[in-house]
This record gives C-alpha cells, sequence and structure tokens, in this order.
C-alpha cells in the first residue's frame, strides 16, 4: 500500500508541476490543457485519499497524509 500511495503521490507532484510550468509560460492564463492537469490532480488526490482510508494491510494502523 505505501508504494501504491508512493506512486500517487509522485504522480500528484507531476501533475502539479506540469500545471505550475504552464501557468508561468501562459502569464496566469489559464487553458484547457491546465483544466485537464487539474482535473487529474483531483482525481488523483482522491485515489490518495481513499487508500488512506481503506488500508490494504489492516495491521498497519496508521493514517499517511500524502495529499495535503
Amino acid at each position: 500500500m505505501a508504494n501504491d500511495n508512493m506512486v500517487l503521490f509522485a504522480r500528484k507532484i507531476h501533475f502539479e508541476s506540469r500545471w505550475n510550468e504552464l501557468f508561468l509560460k501562459n502569464g496566469g492564463v489559464v487553458t484547457p490543457e491546465m483544466s485537464q492537469l487539474g482535473d487529474q490532480i483531483k482525481t488523483t488526490i482522491r485515489l490518495i485519499l481513499r487508500n488512506q482510508e481503506s488500508p490494504k494491510n489492516i495491521r498497519d494502523g496508521e493514517n499517511h497524509i500524502f495529499a495535503s
């Protein structure tokens, strides 16, 4: 489970980084491509949160907050 969340967290950071690059490149104008990236960011955050709510390893009582 930790690996799954780490992959999702890395994906979230990748999408956010790309969104920020486009924001700077376009002078602060939000483009349709950026809107799609925003949707991907939101979907990834939801997956991270869902994984935290239902841990695959029942013995792991910890909730790791990767989405901030």
